[in-house]
């Protein structure tokens, strides 16, 4: 069984990484620094985990490029898999370069093919899906909810690496915690978003409340997050926002423009509520009700 490395910025994504490579057939091999304790979270996930400590004081994020470079030198996996975010792809691309290998964002759908892979990823902005060949060894960044959570049956064991993180050029010199809302939209199974046919903050937060009662999470278009500031901007879908894979996805006076649906075009089963029959998501949808956002969020409340 051919090894699949992983990484990514924080353990509990190593879960759906590692669904990813047994998936695909692979043996999932973790690339890890931290605290140990993370380390022992990524096992439950069943993947081995190459282990290389804390991150040192004053020490960024991608520091890690060098010894995780070191390691899939001396690995040479099938492939490589991350997350389509911030960090994960700044050290994707730092890796690509010492590597001599391709980076492919956004990666949608994999199949292994000979010594290497064909991969389904977003191409202009969202508009189509491109696939392609990489050899093996190549870097995929995969987009939320591409691949399911499994039940594992097996603990993976950790392997203490020797290699250290070493600071580079550029030192850390202080955090400071973001007092803006995060929300991991990526794992939730159901999505309502809001657009500017939701009307008021008010409504807004009577999606929240429906959100909450069905097990699932509100998103929203960009005005609502950046314009109005109703949501925090982690609640935001579309080309520069998240892009979510949930089993049902409700648009509330959404009007369905290709910069947001870019971010949901993947859900199952897509349900398109506004007053305008003639809105783009109304063509795009599974059920559309022709309805506005006042007696939808009424309706869906009583549920």
């Amino acid at each position: 069984m051919a090894q699949i490395l992983m990484f990514a910025d924080v353990p509990s994504a190593y879960e759906e990484l590692a669904c990813a490579a047994r998936a695909l057939g692979g043996e999932p091999v973790a690339l890890y620094a931290g605290p140990r304790a993370g380390a022992e979270e990524i096992t439950g996930y069943g993947a081995k985990v190459l282990y290389f400590g804390e991150i040192p004081a004053g020490a960024m994020a991608e520091d890690v490029v060098s010894a995780y470079e070191t390691a899939i030198k001396r690995e040479q996996p099938a492939l490589v898999l991350s997350r389509a975010g911030k960090r994960d792809a700044l050290v994707a691309g730092r890796l690509a370069v010492r590597l001599g290998v391709p980076v492919v964002n956004d990666v949608s759908g994999v199949t292994m093919a000979g010594d290497g892979a064909e991969v389904s990823h977003m191409v202009y902005g969202g508009a189509a899906i491109r696939t392609e060949r990489v050899a093996a060894g190549a870097i995929l960044l995969l987009a939320a909810g591409s691949f399911p959570a499994e039940e594992v049956t097996a603990v993976g064991d950790i392997v203490d690496e020797a290699i250290a993180i070493e600071p580079g050029a550029v030192k850390l010199v202080s955090t400071e915690e973001r007092q803006e809302e995060t929300v991991d939209l990526g794992a939730a199974k159901c999505v309502i978003c809001v657009g500017r046919g939701i009307g008021s903050e008010e409504n807004v937060q009577k999606a929240l409340e429906i959100a909450h009662k069905l097990g699932g999470e509100v998103a929203c278009t960009r005005p609502i997050a950046e314009g109005e500031g109703w949501l925090a901007r982690s609640r935001y879908l579309g080309v520069s926002g998240a892009t979510v894979k949930p089993q049902i996805y409700i648009g509330v006076g959404v009007s369905g423009q290709v910069q947001h649906t870019v971010g949901m075009n993947e859900a199952a089963y897509v349900v398109a509520i506004n007053k305008d029959k003639n809105a783009p998501l109304m063509k795009h949808c599974d059920m559309g009700i022709v309805m506005d956002a006042d007696t939808a969020l009424d309706v869906l409340g009583r549920l």
